[in-house]
């Protein structure tokens, strides 16, 4: 099972998005990056982008009995985003446990509860997490959590793409086990779901079970997921114990020798920078997350300088606290601007690409998410500008990056289907969602 997307989809209604500001992330440099133009979707796959009112046209000529027009009048038409770091059932924890560093922040207050948590609560908190992101834009999401076969169930029952990573811990290598062959017989050859392995981080495994996670992505020719260099104290840690950081020790383990989409990347220097580099491993910035845990700021520039894939995450919804990918690509753009006291450190558009193109290109959809183009799948997002918080339009790329919030997000569209339309989920019911999700923590509380 390979974590691309590919292989038969079934056909969906042929739709035409008209009039619309097409922002279709494939610019390349000095070159306007959108244009007032037109989409045109057959099944689940683009099929033109076009200011040609008459490619339009001639579109709904041939599709005139079973197309849908969308008037995007006012809209930016865009990809959707491609969030590559979370941990989406936590949106039921939200809130719980806040203003405490990392380590005691894990062990005696989010692992406590989570052990707790069976199969359905995960369902439900990652039905809340999903509903969140999709309202917001968020087409595709990478997950690490225990029960990754309730995510993807959640996952593919509301209709957005999702990468999950059963996550071998220590401590819940049994289950691990159960989980990824649960995730790889139910759902191989899905359209929306596939897999990663999640070794956790250098401080939760051992060698053997490290070992048992490369081996197990390498027979499944499946990528790897995994938490890296996030503080200052798992980097002391892995040098008193290995005599090594985090990065050199999982290079020499053989984890980048499987695709690797590596979180966080904190604590890094110009050694570990370069393994990364070399070894084409791409790093999902979860801005907020380090901010609110006090883990430090990635050295992003210095990344992507060096040749670094960076994309962007929201982690979990508990330490965070929401998974809005609006709010990370600005501040992304803003830290890096405040740590390198270079005010054209992460342009924009760079950003923008982060959460788009870079995040394609993480879990292997590179020209197949995170564009506009013919023949990628169709997971598109427009988004409302006619906004008092975006007047006066003077710069694009600019109101999206620095203004725009997810509540202007209106219309969703993923392999070809409408999962959002005027800002209303078309596959969940928001109140059942929440109702549901209060339910679980107020029982899981009183425990």
């Amino acid at each position: 099972m390979f974590y691309y997307f590919c292989g038969h989809i079934h056909t969906n209604m042929n739709i035409l998005i008209s009039n619309g500001i097409i922002l279709p992330m494939n610019a390349k440099d000095g070159e306007v990056p959108y244009f007032k133009g037109y989409v045109g979707i057959e099944g689940e796959r683009i099929a033109f982008v076009s200011s040609d009112s008459r490619t339009a046209e001639d579109f709904m000529t041939v599709h005139k009995d079973d197309c849908k027009r969308i008037d995007a009048t006012g809209k930016v038409v865009m990809p959707g985003f491609i969030n590559t770091h979370t941990h989406v059932a936590m949106a039921l924890l939200r809130g719980i446990s806040d203003d405490v560093p990392l380590m005691e922040w894990l062990q005696e207050h989010i692992w406590p509860i989570e052990g707790k948590m069976g199969y359905k609560e995960i369902f439900d908190g990652a039905r809340l997490g999903i509903m969140e992101m999709l309202l917001g834009g968020t087409t595709t999401f990478v997950d690490m959590y225990p029960y990754e076969e309730a995510v993807a169930e959640a996952a593919e029952s509301a209709g957005i793409r999702a990468v999950v990573s059963p996550c071998p811990m220590d401590f819940r290598m049994e289950h691990f086990e159960k989980d990824w062959r649960a995730v790889h017989e139910r759902f191989d050859g899905s359209s929306l779901v596939s897999m990663m392995m999640g070794p956790h981080a250098i401080y939760t495994l051992s060698e053997k079970n490290l070992q048992r996670s490369v081996s197990l992505a390498m027979e499944l020719g499946i990528g790897s997921h995994v938490h890296l260099a996030e503080t200052e104290t798992e980097v002391n840690d892995a040098h008193t114990k290995y005599g090594m950081s985090p990065t050199l020790f999982f290079e020499k383990a053989g984890l980048f020798n499987t695709p690797t989409l590596a979180a966080h990347c904190v604590m890094v220097n110009d050694q570990d920078i370069e393994i990364l580099a070399t070894r084409n491993v791409s790093v999902a910035h979860n801005p907020q997350s380090n901010m609110k845990l006090a883990s430090g700021i990635a050295p992003v520039k210095k990344m992507l300088d060096a040749g670094v894939n960076v994309c962007l995450g929201t982690d979990g919804a508990s330490s965070n606290n929401d998974l809005d990918m609006w709010e990370e690509m600005r501040t992304a753009s803003l830290l890096q601007k405040v740590a390198t006291k270079d005010p054209c450190a992460i342009p924009a558009y760079t950003a923008l690409k982060m959460a788009t193109v870079n995040g394609a290109k993480a879990i292997g959809c590179e020209g197949e998410l995170g564009t506009l183009s013919p023949g990628a799948f169709a997971d598109i997002q427009l988004v409302n500008i006619e906004k008092p918080h975006l007047y006066p339009h003077t710069n694009l790329v600019s109101e999206l990056v620095y203004s725009t919030h997810a509540s202007d997000v209106d219309t969703v569209i993923i392999n070809g289907k409408i999962i959002v339309e005027g800002r209303r989920c078309m596959t969940m019911n928001e109140v059942e969602v929440c109702v549901s999700a209060q339910k679980h923590i107020n029982r899981l509380l009183k425990k």
